[in-house]
This record gives structure tokens, C-alpha cells and sequence, in this order.
């Protein structure tokens, strides 16, 4: 167990640990104030949308950092170390900050605009698992995987079933609106990785038109 625990520990990157520190504060923090009645995290960090049109605007991510339950902790929480320290490497913790936070901002913006009267707040992070999905097959797309008993698949077939079944599972268990917030999360995060790309490539062609000036002048 001990051996486990240290290869795990070093398989995290700073960023990831720290995102998974603040989920595990958040949380136990939520159910010890549940337990003792003594604070209700979800009033103050769940993305309701009355409260946001009322000024409070941090609730379109915040809700993000307050799981839904245990098992959504969990499989959140799994999904962060395995995506999100790849992401790191590759990025930096800066950049997987923010994208994760543009994933979970772009699902409580739909959220807050397709809320009806009486829908409950939203709360969990797995919009913003699901963008980190979307930047997996964005990044690492024609990567080959082997998957047990189904054999071979590209990152990016993988990736959209995963996504697909995970908005259909939304769908049929909380309904149409809440499949929807879940697939904003996953476009937020294209739009943002499209964006990136093409300001990467318009940086690049200005250098490289740069150094073929200074090249002339010498």
C-alpha cells in the first residue's frame, strides 16, 4: 500500500495536486457542515441561477469545487489525476487552471441560461471532465490505445463514446437540461482549444516571417 500511495503521489503533477487537495477540502467540508448543521457550502458555491443573475457571478465555476455526492468525487476525482497531469506536462498548471476553469464556466453559463424556475443548483465537476476529455482527443487524437476485450481504438474514438455515453447517461437520468450543461462544458473546452491553436500557428508564421526579414537586412 505504501509503495502504491508513493507512485501515485509522484505520478501527480503540482497543479493536479492542488486541484485535488481543494475537491477534497470542499468536500469534506460540505458534509461535515451537512452532518453538524452548522453551514450549507451548496448556498454559497452552487451555480443557482437566480443567485447569479443577482450579481453573484463567482457561482458559475465555483460549483465545480462541490461534488454532488461520493461517487461523483470519486470518478471526478479519478478522472483528474488521469487526465489532468498529462495535461500539465504537456501545458503548464497555469494553462490547465485555466482550462478547466473555461470547461466549468462554460457549462454554468448554460446552466444559468437554460435553468427553469425551480431547477435545482448545479454542482459537481463533471463538465469540466468532460472538456478534459475533448482536450485529450484534441491533443493526442490519432494516439492508438488498446482497450481490454475491445481491442485497439484512437484516442479520439475513445473519447467520443465516452462523451457521447456520458451526455446520454445525463440525459436519461437528469434530462435534457442538465445533458446539455454537461455537452457546454465539452464545447467550452473545443472553442477555448480551436482559439489556442490558431494563436499558436498566427505567432509562429510572425516569427518565422520575422527572422526571414532580419535574414534580408543582414
Amino acid at each position: 500500500m505504501k509503495v502504491f500511495w508513493q507512485q501515485f503521489s509522484a505520478a501527480l503533477t503540482p497543479g493536479v495536486r492542488t486541484l485535488l487537495l481543494l475537491l477534497t477540502v470542499v468536500y469534506l467540508s460540505a458534509l461535515a457542515g451537512t452532518l453538524t448543521r452548522t453551514v450549507d457550502l451548496q448556498h454559497w458555491l452552487a451555480a443557482s441561477a437566480p443567485d447569479v443573475w443577482r450579481g453573484q457571478i463567482w457561482r458559475i465555476v465555483t460549483y465545480a469545487l462541490l461534488p454532488a455526492g461520493i461517487m461523483d468525487f470519486v470518478m471526478n476525482a479519478f478522472a483528474l489525476v488521469l487526465l489532468g497531469s498529462r495535461f500539465e506536462r504537456h501545458w503548464s498548471r497555469r494553462e490547465l487552471w485555466l482550462f478547466c476553469g473555461i470547461a466549468a464556466a462554460g457549462a454554468g453559463v448554460a446552466n444559468v441560461l437554460l435553468a427553469g424556475a425551480g431547477s435545482p443548483p448545479l454542482t459537481g465537476a463533471a463538465p469540466m471532465m468532460v472538456g478534459l476529455l475533448i482536450a485529450w482527443a484534441f491533443i493526442s487524437g490519432h494516439e492508438v490505445v488498446l482497450l481490454p476485450l475491445l481491442g485497439q481504438s484512437t484516442v479520439r474514438q475513445l473519447v467520443l463514446v465516452l462523451a457521447a455515453v456520458s451526455i446520454l447517461v445525463m440525459l436519461f437520468s437528469a434530462g435534457l437540461t442538465a445533458a446539455l450543461v454537461l455537452a457546454s462544458g465539452a464545447l467550452a473546452g473545443w472553442i477555448y482549444l480551436r482559439l489556442r491553436q490558431k494563436w499558436l500557428m498566427t505567432r509562429a508564421s510572425r516569427a518565422v516571417h520575422s527572422e526571414r526579414i532580419q535574414r534580408l537586412e543582414l
